[in-house]
């Protein structure tokens, strides 16, 4: 672990050096700046409440006084914190920029993306469990979303500089779903469902790669320009939470369904979820992107 660390401080030291000659860019602003820190206060209490209700809820029992008062806190905290930043200039979130359509698909549709990572931890959980697959060999069934993620991240940014970001970001969608679904086929045999786990995990890199450009690039196109920072900070906030949720759901459905069925219908189940997300997530692209919300 000490190796880990040491070479994660000199590559942040590289990164650094690498970007030190840019330029700084700033929005004009008037008045003095004061961070949300009310906002961001509100925010933790209700997220954190959020996910120790997911994760925590079977254990507590669902009906009992902690999860309920989990349950209040989450819900007076989200009323709150929309009334809070309403009324805030500079707020912590701006809900102002979701009236701009494009900006708000791309967002969700991140989001929900985001949260398939779930998948990662039931499909890696299960064939450990389920199909005896030790921690090196789980690994490496997931070697193929690695590479075809980093790989295909271009490939979405030509295809959206040909066709628009629509319909990178549709396709993209549509084949992670279909790399997910794939692992959920848990009725397969042993050689049979290892090599599917494979392909599911190479067309869910292949997908999330495809999308992650044109999905940014609508994104930040669709932000005024005095609010693109702030607009792009709150589209990788959405990631990071989409990833935390879809996580902490998977693996709550995962234990719950397991608790009373087999591993492998428990799997299935919670496969199942982070398809859910894709079709929300594609859901999200259609109705609310434009076609040529990018030109």
């Amino acid at each position: 672990w000490k190796w880990i660390y040491i070479f994660s401080i000199v590559f942040a030291l590289l990164g650094m050096w690498m970007i030190k000659d840019v330029p700084e860019s700033k929005a004009q602003t008037t008045g003095k700046f004061k961070f949300d820190f009310g906002g961001l206060a509100i925010f933790i209490v209700t997220m954190l409440a959020i996910n120790i209700l997911i994760t925590q809820g079977a254990d507590f029992g669902w009906t009992s006084i902690r999860s309920i008062a989990l349950a209040i806190v989450a819900v007076v905290g989200v009323i709150v914190f929309v009334m809070f930043e309403g009324k805030r200039e500079n707020a912590l979130i701006d809900f102002k920029l979701f009236k701009n359509k494009p900006y708000t698909g791309a967002t969700i549709s991140n989001f929900l993306l985001n949260a398939i990572a779930g998948t990662l931890i039931v499909a890696n959980t299960y064939v450990q469990v389920g199909r005896g697959f030790t921690a090196f060999q789980s690994g490496m069934l997931s070697i193929g979303y690695l590479v075809t993620v980093l790989a295909m991240i271009r490939v979405g940014e030509k295809l959206m500089q040909k066709i628009g970001a629509k319909k990178p970001m549709v396709l993209g969608t549509i084949i992670t779903i279909i790399g997910v679904g794939l692992m959920g086929l848990t009725f397969l045999p042993g050689f049979a469902y290892t090599v599917i786990v494979f392909v599911g995990f190479v067309l869910f890199g292949l997908g999330l790669g495809m999308y992650a450009t044109p999905s940014t690039d609508t994104a930040v196109s669709g932000a005024p320009d005095d609010k693109v920072g702030e607009a792009s900070g709150i589209y990788k906030m959405a990631s990071s939470l989409g990833n935390a949720f879809g996580i902490a759901i998977s693996a709550t459905v995962y234990a719950a369904v397991d608790a009373f069925a087999s591993f492998h219908i428990a799997a299935t189940v919670g496969i199942l979820v982070n398809v859910l997300f894709g079709v929300l997530s594609l859901l999200s692209i259609l109705f609310l992107v434009p076609k040529d919300s990018v030109e």
